[in-house]
């Protein structure tokens, strides 16, 4: 079967997925895929066949992973056969050269940093690939019968996965991050995107472009992924290209959820089943078992977000698990004398009070220090400034926070092709 009829066929298969009328239709649904998963690809994962008993895995046993331990343990967990030695050598080849067209026995190696910086490699099997572009087709980009849209997908690597979508209905072009911006925009502005695909720290430049005339484009989509998407980002990207942003929660261990209409994100829970690790009665870290994916099984995985539940059921009716928001990284948290503060608390906070500015980044360098860096005009930095220690000490003293030491600067230097962090802590106490 050619790669399009698969993607049909997956398609097909998507569609038929009953729509779920409570949590316990999809509690029930899940665990028939996963006893199906189990029988037909963990048995298959050296990692995973200890647990086994008579052929039937005892899910008490598995062990919950990290990063870390997924990455130290590529070897096992794939069933491909694949080492990471030989995963890794042609998956930093391919991001050097910048050809990315890096495979292994027909299944497709790519490279990740994700937000923290630290290299993993993901493998995807040709059956996954379309299966992945038939999940996008299906619930992000919105095909137009009769006409072919233009993607642009702007990508710190590219990849088949991505390329993947392409078809009657869609035309794709790459968009490489590590290039010049004032390069990407030309060539945007030739290109006249009918979809527009980015992280927001690049789609806010993107916005900014076209409000000040450098740019003219007339996107009818615009999707948002890999960093968290904060609302005052949100609203001014609405408000320029006057549409409603798709947001995408996909990471390397996969794709995770997405925005309704309502703008809601909802989890899919029909190819994840996400425990939870409670950070209190709204928010939780996800702990992840990725029943749909084969070359590379996620099961049990915690990753760093911190995700808060939405109180209210969402307009749309879905069951599927809303989000409210994804508040980022548990390193995105600030941290002082156990008292937390979320990056989301701070960046609302900042948003209602000032917007003169074009950038800023606070980081956590000590146990009461923060380094904050705040791209604006020189005439307003001092007033920028006050206004950041004026909105901060109030939070904080709100919070019981009392002693806090502030360092300013005026050189924020973005690292080409890394994920922004607006928010972050890079202290770590003994």
């Amino acid at each position: 079967m050619n790669f399009k009829l698969k993607v049909i066929y997956y398609l097909l298969k998507i569609k038929l997925i009953p729509k779920f009328n409570s949590k316990n239709a999809i509690k029930k649904f899940q665990n028939k895929r996963l006893k199906i998963f189990a029988s037909n690809t963990l048995i298959k994962s050296a990692y995973y066949l200890p647990y086994f008993t008579n052929n039937q895995l005892d899910w008490n046993l598995v062990p919950q992973i990290s990063k870390n331990e997924f990455m130290n343990s590529f070897n096992e967990i794939n069933t491909k056969g694949i080492l990471l030695d030989d995963a890794m050598e042609i998956a930093i080849s391919s991001e050097k050269s910048r050809t990315f067209k890096s495979e292994i026995n027909g299944v497709t190696i790519g490279l990740s940093t994700g937000t923290s910086g630290k290299r993993g490699v993901f493998l995807v099997s040709e059956n996954e690939k379309a299966q992945w572009a038939a999940l996008v087709i299906s619930r992000v980009i919105r095909p137009k019968l009769f006409k072919k849209q233009r993607i642009a997908f702007f990508l710190r690597a590219n990849s088949n996965l991505y390329t993947s979508v392409e078809s009657l209905l869609f035309e794709f072009r790459y968009f490489d991050i590590f290039k010049p911006l004032n390069e990407l925009l030309i060539e945007l502005n030739e290109y006249q995107p009918a979809i527009l695909a980015s992280q927001p720290s690049i789609l806010i430049d993107i916005a900014l472009a076209q409000k000040n005339n450098i740019i003219n484009i007339d996107p009818t989509q615009i999707i948002s992924f890999a960093e968290v998407l904060y609302d005052n980002e949100k609203n001014i990207i609405s408000s320029i290209f006057k549409v409603v942003i798709t947001e995408v929660y996909q990471c390397t261990e996969g794709f995770l959820g997405v925005s309704c209409k309502y703008g809601t994100m909802h989890l899919n829970e029909d190819f994840i089943r996400f425990d939870k690790e409670w950070v209190d009665e709204n928010k939780f870290f996800p702990i992840i078992t990725d029943f749909s994916r084969s070359s590379q099984p996620v099961v049990l995985y915690r990753l760093t977000d911190v995700l808060e539940i939405k109180k209210y059921d969402c307009s749309c009716g879905s069951k599927l698990l809303a989000i409210e928001k994804i508040i980022g990284r548990d390193d995105d948290v600030l941290i002082f004398n156990g008292i937390k503060v979320y990056p989301d608390l701070i960046a609302r906070r900042i948003a209602l009070q000032t917007d003169n500015f074009q950038k800023y980044t606070i980081e956590q360098i000590g146990p009461s220090d923060l380094l904050i860096n705040i791209i604006c005009s020189s005439e307003d930095l001092s007033e920028n400034i006050n206004h950041f220690k004026y909105i901060l000490l109030k939070l904080f003293k709100d919070l019981g926070i009392n002693e806090i030491n502030f360092q300013f600067e005026n050189n924020l230097k973005n690292i080409m092709g890394e994920k922004n962090r607006k928010i972050k802590r890079t202290f770590y106490e003994n």
